[in-house]
């Protein structure tokens, strides 16, 4: 419900249009004693649920709104929140320094007058704000920042991302009720209209793009060729986002151990230099993604286009007491579509994706656009036996454990796709790890019924090698090889 409308509006066209939107859910919001035992000037990123807002956000102003530019407040939160809104409008984000966060700890709002009086007069009274109080720095450095955002687009739809004090701030300012406690919701939209020589506010706090809102609009119809491409790409990656719906748990020591053992050996194979600006694709928990900045990375930007795994990335780099820390972020995209400018990093890894995806081939032109000149790819994923019948088997299996599965490759057509996306393979290799069934059934928390059936099917293929596995029974507990393709490629 909108905080105050105006019902009536002249006919003439407005002189610009200020678009307020409170960024998404935070992990702050939800992980405040986490935040608390960090560092200071902590920030942090968004947490599932704040993906998910965006995206709906995102969606519905595609469809209902026509915005010129679009604005972020420096604040980590604010601007992923924006990225999120320009990758699906198809328009640039504008970082501004000048806009404020959130509110320092300690500030307060103003106590104007008597809270007990009840007269409306007091609402529309500007009371004596200090430019020097914590509320009037904050203040007036928002007003002037959105002041000069609104000179340099005088005649545009202006869409400014901003923290929900930023949104608040900015509605006090205009209505001339500074201790007046505003409520701001996630992802709200608020509309400061300037019109026949006059501000008004056309609405606040409106969020009818969030579940129980309105029904966007359709969209215009794709060739048929696009829809089916288009069609089968969106079910790979609803089921990736489905299956990945819930965090999963941190594990033990002993499965952390063997996952950063795995990751270790990766990165022992790609050879990366350091210094390099580093994309990691399907970044999941985000464990290689620190580990790149460990080992020297400049910079590493993880994707995933599951927003549970993105916040428990984010919560083991909120964790992580370390400098390379710093230098992580991850973003909310699909592999086959990223939000990124030609050439824009140095190397790219893409460890166990394209076994998600019925049309790999796509997935790895997006990241030749990506990649540097003479730029390091390097892809990591699941391989399977040569024969047809066993490849079959394992895909199967792999299914049972994790709907999300599409198929396995055999080593020559990883090397076709790779090829065929322009790369030049420098170097292969087949790694091996031993894993205990029940271990790798967890880091899926398979339900009961598939672990039933994974591993009856396992032990049907004991003798014969049915799935080119080599399952085994080690101390009463099935074991198997996953065997791993790595390829490290260049892009001449």
């Amino acid at each position: 419900m909108a905080f105050l409308s105006i019902d009536h509006l002249s006919s003439s066209l407005p002189e610009v249009r200020l678009l307020l939107i409170c960024h998404a859910e935070g992990m702050q919001n939800r992980y405040t004693e986490l935040l608390q035992r960090a560092e200071p000037a902590a920030d942090s990123g968004l947490t599932a649920f704040g993906w998910e807002q965006t995206s709906q956000l995102a969606q519905w102003l595609a469809t209902h709104e026509a915005i010129d530019v679009l604005y972020s407040a420096p604040l980590l939160q604010s601007r992923l929140t924006a990225q999120r809104l320009g990758q699906t409008l198809g328009m640039p984000v504008t970082v501004d320094d000048r806009l404020p966060g959130r509110f320092p700890p300690d500030l307060t709002l103003p106590d104007a007058w008597d809270r007990n009086e009840r007269s409306i007069e007091h609402f529309t009274s500007q009371p004596s704000i200090d430019p020097a109080s914590p509320y009037g720095v904050y203040l007036y450095g928002l007003a002037e920042a959105l002041n000069a955002i609104v000179l340099a687009n005088w005649g545009k739809t202006i869409a400014v991302v901003l923290s929900g004090n930023g949104v608040a701030t900015a509605v006090r300012h205009f209505a001339g009720g500074h201790a007046l406690a505003l409520g701001v919701n996630h992802t709200a939209l608020t509309e400061l209209r300037r019109q026949d020589g006059a501000w008004m506010l056309l609405f606040a706090n409106r969020c009818e793009h969030l579940p129980m809102g309105s029904v966007p609009a359709p969209r215009q119809r794709a060739s048929d060729s696009e829809a089916e491409t288009g069609g089968e790409i969106a079910k790979d990656v609803a089921q990736v986002v489905a299956t990945y719906a819930r965090i999963p748990p941190r594990g033990d020591e002993q499965a952390n151990a063997k996952r950063l053992q795995r990751l270790q050996h990766l990165l022992k194979f790609a050879q990366i230099p350091k210094d390099l600006s580093v994309l990691d694709v399907g970044t999941g928990t985000g464990q290689l993604a620190m580990w790149l900045a460990e080992e020297g990375a400049r910079e590493v930007v993880g994707i995933d286009i599951s927003p549970a795994m993105l916040e428990a990335a984010e919560l083991l780099r909120l964790s992580t007491r370390s400098a390379g820390a710093k230098r992580v972020s991850f973003r909310l995209a699909p592999a086959h579509a990223l939000p990124f400018r030609d050439e824009r990093f140095d190397a790219i890894f893409c460890r166990l994706v394209l076994h998600h995806s019925h049309k790999p081939q796509i997935i790895l032109a997006e990241l030749a656009r990506l990649l540097k000149h003479n730029g390091v790819l390097i892809v990591a994923d699941l391989l399977s036996a040569d024969d047809p019948v066993k490849r079959a088997t394992q895909n199967a299996i792999e299914e049972k454990r994790n709907p999300s599965h599409i198929g396995v490759f055999g080593a020559e057509q990883i090397r076709k796709l790779v090829i065929g996306a322009g790369f030049a393979i420098e170097a292969e290799q087949t790694a091996i790890f031993d894993r205990e069934l029940e271990e790798w059934l967890g880091d899926m928390q398979t339900d009961a019924g598939g672990r039933t059936v994974v591993k009856e099917m396992v032990e049907a293929g004991l003798e014969t090698d049915a799935a080119g596995l080599h399952a085994r029974r080690q101390a009463n507990k099935l074991h198997f090889d996953q065997r791993l393709i790595y390829v490290k490629a260049v892009k001449p």
